[in-house]
Parts: C-alpha cells; structure tokens; sequence
C-alpha cells in the first residue's frame, strides 16, 4: 500500500500542464545575528550560513530539525521519531555548546543547558540565521560551538492570510495559517498550527508506533510611535504530548504503554528602539521564558517526574555607526530558574558587559572586527572572553578570505549545580577556544560559488561525571577540528545545484577516543529543478559510522534520498508532495532508537 501512494504522488506530481513561472523574490542579504545590528552579509567575518524562507517553502518540510538535519555542518541528534528529544551538534560541539536563539531569545533550557528543537515547526519561520565558532562574546554562556538564531516571520504590507493542510504517511496531518499585515507605522502576524501523528515506535525494535500531537500559537505586533523609535511585542504559546518507550538496563529500549511526555512553554518578550541621532541606536530587550515537562508512566516510578524552567531577560543594547566604524556595547541580565518536582527548586543570575567593534578600510574590502566580554555568575563568579576576526575582499580575483579567534565558556546547567545526588554547587564553567580560516569563490558571474574552511576547537574543563561517585567535576578535555567544504551552481536559470562536505576529527583529548554521536564525514547535495509552475527537488545526505554513548558497537554510516514537489495552481494556490527516505533505509541516529522509514505526504496552500 505504501509503495502504491507513493507511484500515486509521483503521478499526480508529473501529469501536471505547466505554465509560466512567476519571478521569485529575492530578499537582501542582510543579517543581523554576526554583529547583533542589521548589516550585509558581505561584511560577515564569520563562518555564516542563512537559510531563507524561500529555501524553508522549497524543502517543504514541518520541523526546524528537518531543515538543519541537511546542513553540512550540524549533526542533528533524535531519540525517536516526531516529538522525541532533539538535540543538534555544530564542528564536534555538543547540543549544550550550542546556543539556540528564538528572534534573539536564548531558547536553551536552564535545567539541562541544551536546547531540544523537537517542538519547533516550520510554517511560522522566515529565516534560520547560523554563525559558527566561538561566539560567548556577543551571546555569553553556551556559545561555544556556534549560535543558530530562528528568526519568525513578522506582517508587512496590506491584509493577507495563508492556510495550509497536509497530510500522509503514519496517519500525519498537519494545519497551519495566519494573517498579517502592516502600514507605515504599525505591523502584525498572528499565527497558529496543529500537528498530529501516530508516529513511529521510539525502540528501534519495537512495533508499537508512539504518537505525537503539537500545537502553537503565536503573535508579533510592531509599532514605529515616531520616526525615531520603534517597540516590538513577541507573543508564543506551544504545547506538545509525547508518547515514549521505556529503557531498561541490560535490554535497552522497549515498548511501552501509556508512558507520556507532556510540555507546555510560554514566551513573552518586548523591544524597544529608539534613535537618539541617525548614527546611534539604543535599545532595550525584556523577555520571559516559562517551560513545564511533565512525563507520567503509570508501570514505573522514575519515569514519572516534572521540571519547571523559568528565564528573564533584561539587554540593554547600543549602537554607534560612525563610517568606517561600527561600535556596539550593551549590559545584560539574566535570572533562571528551575525546579525538579521533589528534588531540587533553585535559581542562578549572571549580570555581563559586552563591547564589539568592526571596522572597515580600503573601501570595505578589508574589515576587521573584535570584540570583549565579561560575564558575572552567581555560583562561579567571572568569566571573561574575546574574539577578533578579519575579512578580505580580493575583488580582481571575486575571492573572499576570512580569519577568526574566539574564546567561549558555558556556565554549569542548574541540575550540574543542585540534582541531589548528581550534582556538585562548586563547579566551574566549561571554556573553549576556537579558530578558523575561510576561502570563497566566485566563478562565473556567480553563477558558480565555491567555499573551504578549516576550523580548530579546544574544549578544557568539560563537566563529566566521575565513575565511581557519579558527581559531575570540572574534569574534561576535547579537541575537535575539521574541513568544511560548500559549492553551489546556477548552470540554467531553471536548475540549481548544492554540494557540502565536512570532514570532523573530534576527540576525547584524555583518553583518545572519538567523541561519540560525530561523523567523521558527512556529504549533501540537492537538485532543484523548475519547470514554468512546476519545482522539483531532490536531496541526499551521507552519514558515515560514529560511536554511541550508551551502547559499545558503532552506529553503521547511511545515506537518504528526499524528494519533494510544488505545483503553482494560481497565484494563491499551490499544491504540494514529499517522499522522505525514497530508499526506504534503516538507521540510527541515536543507538536503539527509531527512525522514520520511506513516507510520503501531500497537502494544499491557500493565501489571500
């Protein structure tokens, strides 16, 4: 029957007539996670990528993790199908080395440190913003690695709405929309989805699937009071359930009946902006941050726990442009707290100062840019980190060289500091440093795009449990460095080509192991296609063998084909497949647990 649906699609994809292609849109490069001020990109220093809300419609898929599971660079890791816990590695950092930011709000959970992206979908995304190497300067604790910044969409222009339903393989339907809208002075976008599957089964070798429902709303209002000021106000609610299987020792994953994860999260955040004088921009950031995990399994009695998580943000920002040099500086607060139901309630504050200068020479074709911070823990005390990079334009030759140095720390979790038991109040901050040198290549016209760059990190101080007490110490090292290679073509207006491959060595520097979960070599590519109102896209992804944390035998390498179409009925009608896994491959991203096999979906979008 699934081999069926899938012919059928690939029919219903292929028969359609064809008609004249609408111009894309092209949006400007302009980006504003680097510096932390809107600027182009071609002034980026940084090891950057932007993934745009015109690559997020062409890949057509629900969930954030699908989108940077196709990046050369980042090792998404997924105990189970939708709604298991996700967490993504950059050059051999950990999920906890890497800082997630939701619109500029650290989305990291203060209870564990790392960020699960499991719950985030697609539909409500403009552009995913990824700065990679150490980056504590600008963004403190947990960048040590790198920082993906998910920036939503906001309202622009006259009243409009979209409305999208699809549904598939697995029992999965999907229900998005929003409206929006803006004047000269005011904008608005308020969203809404509902995802529901019955999932796949989270033991690798179970049979009984797990399913998975999501819902979110979300609201972004804007207002410009006067031609020198500007306040945003940022609206979200999500709430998700969960069915899981249990583990147990010495047999591993099994299934398991009415075992159920359930998460609610709640953001409020506000900014405001104002204009003292043209060149100088002030602004002032509050946010709040509620997460509740709440699991219940009515067979066990450890698998039934709650955790409480709140974060409070205070960024007081500015910005001085003075051509040729850029100067941003600001004080931030943060408060979190976290609470394990019957084990620990607890809080911890840091209070930082950051300061960022960039400066550009020789017509902008030489920037150089550096930065200080100093960050005040209340467990730890200070924390101090720097960075300096260099970007040289050779315009002759339409090459680009770009070198940076950064230092990056992450602060111990809460449940490092205070998990009775497993836990230890006088842990110090993990730290890192980070190199890396960068080539680009312009051929062509640039219709052909090449791109090298070799990146070095040293991790010292890394939290580890000690075996025979199991209390986390200050007593890891780790060594990661690698070759990241990128080229992309324009052979016909109508054909585009992608190609990534990136070759990690990271290893445990005290015993010499490689770290576990980090291919040494991973390879993408993608194809589009267009032809008048029809686009067709193909991608593949090569994982090579790694080593799991919780069992000894390594993961076998894999390799996965998706395939995804889009058909442009009218102007405000489009229709749309996708067939993951095509190969229908069994995999491993986390040893025992499942993954999706060969699944195929369909749907509509309505806008007006």
């Amino acid at each position: 029957m699934k081999k069926r649906s899938v012919s059928l699609l690939f029919v219903l994809l292929l028969s359609t007539p064809a008609f004249a292609e609408p111009p894309d849109v092209i949006l400007p490069e302009i980006v504003a996670t680097a510096s932390r001020w809107e600027e182009p990109m071609e002034r980026v220093p940084q090891d950057m990528t932007v993934i745009t809300r015109a690559d997020i419609e062409r890949k057509g898929v629900p969930f954030v993790v699908d989108i940077l599971r196709f990046q050369t660079d980042i090792q998404i890791v997924q105990s189970g199908g939708p709604g298991a816990n996700a967490t993504m590695f950059m050059r051999g950092g950990s999920g906890s080395q890497v800082l997630v930011l939701v619109d500029g709000i650290k989305f990291n959970n203060p209870s564990t440190g790392s960020a699960d992206l499991s719950g985030l979908l697609t539909s409500d995304v403009e552009r995913i913003e990824i700065i990679k190497g150490a980056q504590s300067t600008l963004y403190g604790s947990e960048a040590m690695a790198g920082v993906v910044n998910i920036i939503t969409r906001k309202g622009t222009g006259k009243l409009k709405g979209d409305l999208s339903v699809e549904g598939g393989s697995f029992a999965t339907i999907k229900t998005s929309g929003s409206v929006s809208g803006g004047t000269e002075r005011t904008n608005y976008r308020l969203s809404a989805s509902w995802l529901d599957t019955d999932g796949i089964p989270t033991a690798r070798n179970g049979s009984m699937p797990n399913g998975y429902n999501n819902k979110s709303l979300s609201a972004r209002l804007g207002a410009n009071p006067t031609d020198s000021s500007s306040v945003e106000l940022n609206l979200r609610y999500g709430t998700d359930k969960t069915q899981l299987d249990n583990y147990i020792y010495g047999i591993g994953l099994v299934d398991t009946l009415n075992y159920l994860q359930s998460h609610e999260t709640y953001l409020v955040a506000a900014t405001g902006k104002i204009f003292p004088w043209e060149k100088y921009e002030q602004s002032l950031t509050l946010s709040y941050l509620s997460d509740d995990i709440t699991t219940t399994d009515p067979v066990t009695s450890y698998n039934n726990y709650r955790t409480k998580t709140k974060a409070e943000l205070l960024d007081w920002q500015h910005t001085v442009e003075l051509r040729p040099l850029t100067v941003t500086g600001g004080l931030t607060y943060r408060y979190e707290t976290a609470e394990n139901v019957g084990a620990f309630d607890q809080s911890t504050n840091n209070r930082a100062v950051y300061l960022n200068a960039k400066l550009g020479l020789l017509d902008d074709t030489l920037i150089l840019n550096a930065g200080l911070r100093d960050d005040n823990h209340s467990t730890f005390g200070n924390a101090v980190t720097y960075r300096t990079g260099a970007l040289y334009c050779l315009k002759p030759l339409e090459m680009r060289f770009k070198a940076n140095f950064g230092t990056g720390f992450r602060a111990p979790s809460l449940s490092d500091l205070y998990y009775p038991g497993y836990s230890n109040p006088e842990l110090k901050p993990e730290k890192s440093t980070g190199y890396d040198l960068g080539l680009e290549k312009e051929l062509f016209d640039k219709k052909v795009i090449l791109a090298a760059t070799w990146f070095r990190q040293q991790y010292r101080n890394l939290i580890q449990s000690n075996a025979p007490t199991y209390i986390p110490e200050n007593i890891g090292n780790a060594l990661t460095q690698g070759v990241e290679l990128k080229a992309s073509a324009l052979p016909a207006d109508n054909l585009k080509l992608n190609a990534g491959y990136t070759w990690l060595d990271a290893l445990n520097k005290d015993t010499g192991a490689f770290l576990p979960r980090r291919p040494r070599n991973k390879v993408t590519t993608s194809v589009e296609y267009t032809l008048a109102q029809l686009t067709v896209t193909g991608e593949y992804l090569f994982i090579s063998s790694r080593s799991d944390s919780l069992q000894g035998p390594d993961m076998a390498s894999y390799s996965l084909i998706n395939l995804r179409g889009a058909y442009l009925l009218t102007k405000n009608l489009s229709l749309f497949v996708r067939i993951d896994n095509l190969l229908d491959r069994s995999y491993e991203e986390v040893a025992g647990y499942g993954t999706p096999g060969l699944s195929a979906y369909g749907g509509i979008k309505v806008s007006f």
